[in-house]
């Protein structure tokens, strides 16, 4: 049964290493990156036969890369939704929201990801994490069954 735990657990961890990395993001763009971050992780833990895994890392350009893999066969798509529904925009909100984004089928799944990148460069700060940790900070698991 769906708990919320580790889709709010995986947004908050992305929102909170972007930010630590001082890319310039604004606190409304870091909102759409928790956003965006909340819809791929929510359809990976619905649509997957096992865990999922978040990778975050820097983007060519200064922006972001977020990347969701799980191991679910199906590829998914954008469709549109009625007015009524309540289901089916996910995509669409990445789409409209994202730089850029995507899906790469693997042979044990696949990986939908999106970048977004700040309005403007990042600003100068003493205090943001090197390159170096950006890589080892960014892996996420997400558990099997854990809802928005």
């Amino acid at each position: 049964m769906p708990t919320g735990e580790s889709v709010g657990e995986a947004r908050r961890r992305v929102v909170e290493l972007v930010r630590g990395w001082c890319l310039g993001f604004t606190d409304d763009e870091l909102a759409d990156i928790r956003l965006l971050t909340s819809e791929v992780v929510a359809n990976a833990v619905t649509h997957a036969v096992a865990a999922c895994a978040v990778c975050v890392r820097t983007a060519a350009g200064g922006g972001v890369r977020v990347e969701v893999s799980d191991t679910g066969p199906e590829l998914p798509h954008l469709t549109v939704a009625g007015s009524g529904a309540e289901a089916g925009r996910g995509l669409q909100l990445v789409a409209a929201l994202a730089t850029a984004w995507g899906v790469t089928p693997g042979p044990d799944g696949k990986v939908v990801w999106f970048e977004a990148a700040p309005a403007s460069g990042p600003p100068r700060a003493h205090a943001c994490a090197s390159p170096r940790e950006r890589r080892a900070h960014a892996p996420i698991a997400v558990p099997r069954g854990a809802g928005a």
